[in-house]
């Protein structure tokens, strides 16, 4: 006998991650190079206006755990995002890759993603909260027409399909 297929809810939710998982594939250095295009180009503005600066020296480790991805950012010498793909952080971010969707699409409060453990911040609390308010302060509508799509999109389809239903507009 065959183990029955997932529901197609079931399946949805879990959509986002079997399209991303080839990204686990990628070689570091098209990694970096694509997600340092993209970061400088989201914190454009705060890196203009020194707004980042609380990351000089100091790394943060974002993890998406479903995925076993993550990732070492600071901020270099030239006020550009750096990426590492180890190191020693200073704090952690780590979450599934839906609630990371939700944060950027602005689906979900930061505060509710933490305070309900679905995102967990440890070590450093002091730079793991500029980090989420430097996050919480961004303009989507600030980001290239192509790049909103993109997250918007995917921000409305976790929504849409999310096994929490805890998710807020």
């Amino acid at each position: 006998m065959f183990p029955r297929p997932p529901s197609p809810s079931k399946l949805y939710s879990q959509l986002p991650r079997l399209l991303a998982k080839p990204l686990t594939h990628v070689p570091f250095p098209a990694q970096r190079l694509a997600m340092t295009k993209v970061l400088q180009q989201v914190f454009k503005e705060a890196l203009e206006s020194e707004e980042c600066e609380f990351l000089r020296g100091r790394w943060l480790l974002v993890k998406i755990n479903d995925l076993g991805l993550e990732w070492y950012f600071s901020l270099g010498d030239d006020d550009k995002i750096l990426l590492h793909p180890f190191g020693i952080e200073d704090a952690t971010i780590s979450g599934n890759l839906n609630e990371f969707i939700l944060l950027a699409a602005r689906k979900e409060d930061p505060d509710t993603l933490f305070f309900q453990r679905r995102l967990l911040i440890e070590g450093d609390t002091e730079l793991s909260l500029e980090v989420k308010n430097l996050i919480d302060a961004l303009d989507i509508n600030e980001l290239s027409k192509e790049l909103r799509f993109l997250i918007s999109s995917a921000g409305e389809f976790v929504t849409i399909f999310s096994d929490t239903g805890a998710v807020s507009g």
